[in-house]
């Protein structure tokens, strides 16, 4: 098959690294394959991740057109950050595809995409939440504060589902969603992704050094990095046993706001600020316990977790969304209601028993290797793909019908009834097999 991928390319995308490791695995099964990056213009210069394949940036209108017009199906990732995904949202609307949906919450994407389009952005609000929210919809003053306030009402999962021929996703947490909205079928496929640094996990951690937490990634508050410190700082073992380090681009005030509390707190805190892949790597691999602490959590899939699993690091989570589908015997859960508590007796118990971060790293290390794998993923979008193609059709014949009963004028109450709904069934393409 001829697949054409709209991706953001960028070195620094999560979702551009593991794009690139399903695309290898494409060309590998003698597909080809070509890629259309998605960055906003002012990042189409930015180096790449390596493909193996034709790069074309979606701004070459001509280019990309003629790719489309001889492919058997369009791929588009999409996440919540609208300076990656713009070329993503624009042409999916042109060239409609597989969405693999990589956030439940895609705020952020809808407001980078409403700023030129506000008037549109009020009507597909209005149709999807109501006129109220619409209304409301782009008053918050922050951005937590606009998480907090539409996470749960107006998420905008919908909003790109409905674009979409089909979409496969990483978790089944959002799903409904999803099912409200997209027309086509639907596929939870375990995230692609790797970890390169990775070496097997032979040797327990020292018994007599400090326990090394660490958190990667952007430090921001969902990270729950102020709730790990209280933890440590609450227990005098802790204070004196646990080591924790930050690894992430980190704002100044957010710098120093943590500095401030970890001195008062008397918790040892190293802020290593944003680094390059071999010194990330060597962060990892030198950590006892990863910290993926994810409150609110809106992914689909984390790509921290995972490759902390990659790492056989003992990894400790929040028991929600993705990380509440992982198998217990992996991680570590800490409950939302219960957080400082819960991650208070977790790192004790690892401390007082350093080989429980060995073995339950191993056993996370083997279930992962299995399981987040791009041959798996490559297989699963193959599997996939016909089955979208055969249900554009059913969708194609279900518009037909539609539009005559609109014709004759029919009341949407009359569409509800069993007498119209029931033949109407077989349309459904979430049955398809």
């Amino acid at each position: 098959m001829k697949l054409v991928i709209f991706t953001p390319a960028i070195k620094t995308s999560a979702i551009g690294r593991m794009t690139r490791l399903v695309v290898r695995a494409l060309l590998a099964h003698q597909h080809q394959v070509v890629v259309i990056r998605t960055e906003s213009p002012h990042l189409l210069a930015k180096e790449t991740h390596d493909f193996g394949c034709t790069i074309l940036p979606w701004t070459n209108e001509a280019e990309a057109a003629q790719e489309i017009s001889s492919a058997d199906c369009c791929i588009y990732q999409i996440g919540d950050n609208y300076e990656f995904h713009e070329g993503g949202v624009a042409w999916l609307a042109r060239a409609p595809g597989i969405v693999c949906l990589h956030d439940f919450f895609l705020g952020h994407l809808f407001c980078g995409w409403a700023q030129q389009r506000r008037d549109e952005a009020n009507d597909i609000l209005t149709q999807w939440y109501g006129k109220k929210i619409a209304a409301d919809y782009f008053s918050a003053s922050n951005s937590a504060t606009f998480i907090r306030e539409t996470q749960d009402l107006a998420p905008l999962t919908e909003w790109i589902s409905s674009l979409a021929t089909g979409v496969i996703t990483h978790s089944n947490w959002g799903c409904d969603r999803v099912l409200s909205a997209c027309p086509g079928p639907l596929f939870v496929v375990p995230l692609a992704y790797d970890a390169p640094g990775a070496i097997s996990i032979e040797n327990e951690s020292t018994p007599n050094s400090k326990l090394k937490v660490l958190t990667i990634g952007h430090i921001n508050s969902n990270k729950r990095i102020e709730s790990c410190i209280e933890a440590i700082s609450n227990n005098s073992i802790l204070r004196k046993n646990v080591s924790y380090r930050l690894v992430g681009a980190i704002i100044p005030s957010m710098e120093r706001k943590l500095r401030e509390l970890a001195t008062v707190s008397g918790v040892e805190l190293i802020i290593s600020n944003e680094v390059d892949d071999a010194t990330l790597s060597e962060a990892i691999r030198n950590a006892d316990v990863i910290s993926c602490l994810r409150w609110p959590s809106l992914e689909a899939a984390s790509a921290s977790a995972i490759e902390a699993m990659l790492y056989g690091k003992a990894t400790i989570v929040t028991d929600v969304g993705f990380y509440k589908e992982l198998p217990d015997q992996y991680v570590l859960k800490v409950s939302v209601d219960n957080e400082i508590e819960d991650l208070k007796k977790t790192l004790l118990s690892l401390q007082s028993n350093r080989s429980a971060t060995t073995t339950i790293g191993k056993q996370a290390q083997a279930w992962a290797s299995e399981t987040f794998t791009a041959e798996n993923y490559a297989v699963r979008l193959e599997q996939a793909i016909p089955v979208v193609l055969r249900a554009n059709v059913i969708i194609s014949a279900a518009d037909h019908f539609a539009t005559i009963i609109d014709k004759w004028s029919a009341s949407p109450q009359l569409l509800r009834t069993p007498e119209i709904l029931e033949p109407l069934s077989i349309f459904n393409t979430n049955t398809i097999a």
